[in-house]
């Protein structure tokens, strides 16, 4: 063979073995980048052995709420599901090491620190390791139900608005008719004076209804502008305070900060104020303590209304603000979620907690940034 030849064959040589080199580095990144994109997958992935786990991503220790991933490996897949549904899981396991592929299918997940987790799971068949194992995608649908939820309050809110409109519409215009003549006839009959007071009572209170009804059904334009918290709290409690101690009720508020200016439309957020006060005297028919706590909390005003009463029966607290939802004889359902509106209307949120010492709403909005 000629020299020229041998230098030919050679250069070919070295040729393919830098190709070959080229083709493990290839290889080794692209299995790099799988990894990474299976590790930090936005849904839990594990693959399982005999439904023991061999691996688990990240994402899956968030799930389950694991500290570290020797938490969850070498355990059975079953161990984490509901048992109810343990059954059902096996026998899909069963199937997919016949090679069948699963659809998704929801499961109740029990984590570690012993919460639930509403999941969605889809299976494969694989390799691991050059063994048979299953690729189990989990999907957390968590997020989903709460979008769900919103979605569905939004529904009934617009429903209850379109009904708030009708109703106002309908009563609002005999109800005027009523309450002039009913003027009219005080002045013919005085000795009925009783009985025209009550009525006329109740005709006021039926032009509150309508006024709440409105107001859920075309928000009026806000009048922004920036509030001093702690001077409108006080001015809420010295307009309350005289029924309050007619009711042996003693209004307590509690300032810890100096200065708590937002900026909001102050009617409206004097309106939601003077609802919760009155919900908590309301809870409290004997007589008791209502604490308001006002205080600053990253970049927040936190402004806390507590009652001594009894507190809200734990299978009716998921309904309080419903619309048209209430537990008084005489309520209308509309305060508390009139109230949400408009601290959701100033960007802020309500948060109510009860047990059996009594009930507790908390309300946060944004600080001024000028305070």
């Amino acid at each position: 063979m000629s020299d020229e030849s041998q230098g030919k064959i050679g250069l070919l040589q070295e040729q393919g073995m830098r190709a070959s080199e080229q083709d493990m580095r290839n290889l080794e990144h692209n299995a790099e980048l799988y990894r990474r994109i299976v590790e930090f997958s936005p849904d839990t992935v594990i693959i399982t052995k005999n439904d023991v786990c061999q691996y688990i991503n990240e994402t899956g220790m968030k799930l389950l709420h694991a500290e570290s991933k020797s938490e969850i490996m070498n355990k059975s897949i079953l161990d984490f599901v509901h048992e109810d549904e343990r059954e059902s899981l096996k026998d899909r396991v069963t199937n997919l090491n016949q090679g069948e592929t699963a659809l998704p299918h929801p499961y109740t997940l029990i984590c570690l620190d012993g919460s639930v987790a509403e999941v969605e799971m889809k299976a494969i068949p694989t390799f691991f390791n050059n063994e048979k194992a299953i690729h189990i995608i989990v999907r957390d649908l968590s997020e989903q139900k709460i979008t769900q939820e919103l979605m569905m309050k939004s529904e009934k809110l617009s429903v209850a608005g379109q009904l708030a409109a009708g109703i106002a519409h309908e009563i609002r215009n005999p109800i005027t008719s009523i309450k002039g003549f009913l003027q009219l006839m005080e002045s013919d009959i005085p000795e009925k004076k009783d009985y025209f007071e009550v009525v006329s009572s109740e005709i006021n209170r039926i032009e509150t209804i309508l006024n709440e009804l409105l107001a859920l059904a075309k928000p009026k334009v806000s009048d922004m502008k920036e509030v001093n918290l702690i001077e409108l709290v006080n001015q809420v409690v010295t307009l309350l305070n005289t029924d309050a101690i007619m009711k042996d009720i003693e209004i307590n508020p509690v300032f810890n900060c100096s200065r708590c200016k937002v900026i909001c439309d102050e009617n409206r957020i004097k309106q939601v104020f003077i609802n919760f006060i009155k919900n908590a005297m309301e809870a409290m028919p004997a007589g008791g303590k209502v604490m308001i706590e006002v205080e600053q909390s990253d970049h927040v005003t936190v402004i806390r209304f507590t009652d001594e009463g009894e507190g809200i029966p734990e299978e009716i607290a998921g309904r309080i603000g419903e619309p048209f939802f209430t537990t008084k004889s005489d309520g209308t359902g509309l305060g508390i979620m009139v109230s949400k509106q408009i601290i959701e209307n100033h960007s802020g949120k309500v948060m109510i907690s009860s047990d059996t010492n009594g009930t507790c709403v908390e309300v946060e909005i944004p600080l001024s940034y000028s305070r």
